[in-house]
């Protein structure tokens, strides 16, 4: 036993629209959808005495609405996430190669300025300046022969 109730939408009779217009002229008043304009509309052979029975649409309910929602939400706020920590980790990597650039600049100076310290003119002009001298070549200790007793 059909528990719903019927409605005057179903029990309207069904108008027949299918086909070109060719068909429908060929059908006459029958394919007409008033016989006489403002006229009521004109039954195409349907059993009128049973009710049309129409399946009902189904409706999620409260909580799959919530879920699907919330879900949504719950994915928006964390691609949010991750594309704050992407624009963070941007930041991050700008400022390493800045002073990435900045040590490499530092290195470069420090080295010319080792290479400008350790320069023979300028150790000589030094030595002289604080009084030291150089040695002379007959002072200097000849060299010993370890290998005297082998013979090359």
């Amino acid at each position: 036993m059909d528990t719903r109730r019927t409605t005057s939408r179903d029990l309207r009779p069904r108008i027949d629209r299918t086909g070109s217009r060719r068909q429908r002229a060929r059908l006459g008043p029958l394919g007409r959808r008033h016989a006489v304009r403002g006229g009521p509309p004109i039954a195409t052979g349907q059993d009128l005495s049973a009710p049309v029975i129409r399946r009902e649409r189904r409706s999620l309910s409260r909580g799959a609405w919530l879920a699907i929602v919330g879900g949504g939400l719950g994915a928006a706020l964390v691609l949010v996430q991750l594309r704050t920590e992407s624009i963070d980790l941007r930041y991050r990597l700008a400022r390493s190669l800045q002073s990435e650039q900045q040590l490499l600049e530092d290195q470069r100076r420090l080295t010319v300025e080792l290479r400008q310290l350790r320069h023979p003119v300028r150790l000589a002009g030094l030595g002289e300046t604080l009084g030291l001298a150089r040695p002379e070549a007959a002072a200097a200790p000849a060299p010993t022969t370890a290998s005297a007793g082998h013979a090359p």
